[in-house]
């Protein structure tokens, strides 16, 4: 037995033909957004699948993929797309190549995939339908994975991810603009339906054996349509009513669908109040981390841009026929379809999820929090007052012309009060 650089563990020829492994679910695969992920997703794939080849007893080979592996089309369907280089080439251009020229060239090679890790799924289902096609193999392309909808329970989320991330730095307070069109679709998908999916995916390949790869895009855009506007009207209440002990500002901001407009309220929003209290952290001997945690929050919401001011359509009909080809018992325990889910409540057990299970705080801390958070409402109306007042009492007192445009205004207002017909004043009073 020997390992390879991979983590793919090798056994030998006889070894392998005496395995009684009858599914293979592969869903490993590195998710860093850089050139290493061209590499090892490629290679992890190849490797596995030469190891599925000698499993004599393989009923079937579910990959997991992604929606996005194809995000350089409007329209996606449920087949594997043809690829301008092989994704043999690639593999062995990237052993070969030193980083910093191939971090040059793989931007011309990923014809306006945003990252590696999209382009480097699509060349993995490359090497599966062309090195085995002999196979049992199904690809299943989950869109955004979100928290559970049901199991293990509602909301349970383990990972930080598009949305998520969303939820996390709204509830503090940081995220007060991002760029999102009008209209733009989240697509996404429940962490507990995905696995449900791919369970069934499994039993379908290897009990009626359909020729050819079987692909089925796993998205809710098209079966149960939601906005990224819907998201944030819904989730902001929410997130107000769960609110994290961490939270450093009232919840607030807007989507912005002009780039200029969402790059000045960075500076204004974002840049402006981190440098702001970075520097009286310093002042005052504290660390100054501000900066640097925005940077980190504007850097993800940069990756998120290409997705908020896109939409894509996923042709699903594989999907909607593995769903009604379950018995009514299947249906339930392997629940994978999106159409009747309502996303408030969705949204509710979302929230207090990332609440519990990523920021690690319990219901009992929510009196806490919520006073916490009815503080910081009431002094940011303060300043947000104080503001106002401080502007005019510096425009009425340090210009002569907004002193006669007051007292214009107000002489004025005298003069259409005494023109007036005797029952508005009546009313009026």
């Amino acid at each position: 037995m020997h390992r390879s650089n991979e983590g793919v563990v090798f056994h030998s020829a006889r070894e392998l033909h005496k395995l009684h492994t009858n599914v293979h679910q592969h869903d490993g695969s590195l998710v860093d957004l850089n050139t290493k992920s061209v590499e090892l997703n490629l290679l992890g794939t190849q490797r596995v699948l030469q190891l599925c080849q000698k499993m004599t007893k393989l009923a079937a080979f579910v990959h997991v993929s992604t929606a996005y592996s194809y995000c350089n089309r409007k329209e996606i369907d449920e087949i594997v797309y043809p690829e301008k280089i092989p994704p043999q080439k690639i593999i062995d251009i990237a052993e070969w190549m030193d980083e910093s020229m191939l971090q040059k060239i793989l931007p011309k090679l990923m014809d306006g995939r945003p990252t590696t890790y999209h382009y480097s799924k699509a060349l993995a289902e490359h090497i599966l339908a062309k090195e085995g096609a002999n196979l049992p193999i199904a690809l299943v392309r989950p869109s955004i994975v979100t928290a559970a909808f049901k199991e293990p329970m509602p909301g349970w989320v383990d990972g930080v991810n598009g949305p998520s991330t969303f939820i996390i730095m709204t509830g503090k307070g940081l995220l007060r603009t991002m760029l999102v069109y009008k209209g733009s679709v989240v697509d996404w998908m429940p962490v507990d339906m995905v696995v449900n999916l791919l369970l069934t995916t499994a039993w379908h390949i290897g009990t009626h054996r359909p020729s050819g790869i079987k692909v089925y895009n796993c998205t809710s855009g098209d079966l149960n349509r939601v906005t990224w506007s819907d998201i944030h009207s819904t989730a902001t209440p929410i997130i107000v009513q769960y609110p994290s002990l961490g939270v450093l500002r009232y919840p607030g901001g807007s989507f912005k669908s002009h780039p200029f407009l969402n790059t000045l309220s960075i500076k204004l929003c974002h840049g402006l109040p981190a440098y702001l209290v970075d520097a009286l952290a310093w002042i005052f001997g504290y660390k100054t981390e501000f900066v640097s945690l925005v940077r980190r929050m504007e850097r993800a919401a940069g990756y998120l841009e290409y997705f908020t001011t896109r939409e894509w359509k996923f042709r699903c009909d594989n999907l909607i026929e593995l769903r009604e080809m379950q018995n009514s018992t299947d249906r339930k325990i392997f629940d994978f379809d999106i159409r009747p889910v309502e996303w408030t409540p969705y949204l509710v057990s979302y929230v207090r999820g990332i609440r519990k299970f990523l920021l690690k705080e319990d219901d009992s801390t929510l009196p806490v929090a919520r006073r916490r958070i009815n503080r910081l409402y009431y002094a940011e109306l303060l300043a947000k007052l104080s503001a106002v007042l401080g502007v005019i009492y510096l425009l009425l007192t340090k210009t002569r012309l907004s002193q006669h445009l007051l007292w214009y205004f107000i002489s004025l207002s005298f003069q259409v009060m005494q023109h007036l017909p005797e029952s508005w004043l009546t009313f009026l009073t």
